[in-house]
């Protein structure tokens, strides 16, 4: 099913987020993250925020680690990161 998914957006030219609910992740610089559709904060503290997304969990490490803001939707994760992981 997932496939199928893929193919229609490649073949409709539709952005995989769009169509498979994926997470977008935008850095810039070390500074600052915008995550958007992500499903749910596990965890935050100043040297780390784990996010779970619908495909997998994403775990950001740094310093002075904080979220800034966020909705149902997207958030913003400011201080200074220095790891991103990705866990299925």
């Amino acid at each position: 099913m997932k496939r199928t998914r893929e193919q229609v957006a490649d073949s409709l030219k539709l952005p995989k987020d769009f169509i498979l609910g994926a997470s977008m992740t935008s850095i810039t610089g070390c500074e600052e993250a915008f995550i958007e559709n992500y499903k749910g904060i596990i965890e935050i503290c100043s040297n780390s925020v784990m996010l779970q997304t619908k495909t997998c969990r994403m775990h950001f490490i740094g310093t002075n680690l904080a979220v800034d803001y966020y909705t149902d939707e997207e958030m913003k994760i400011t201080g200074h990161i220095e790891q991103i992981h990705f866990f299925e």
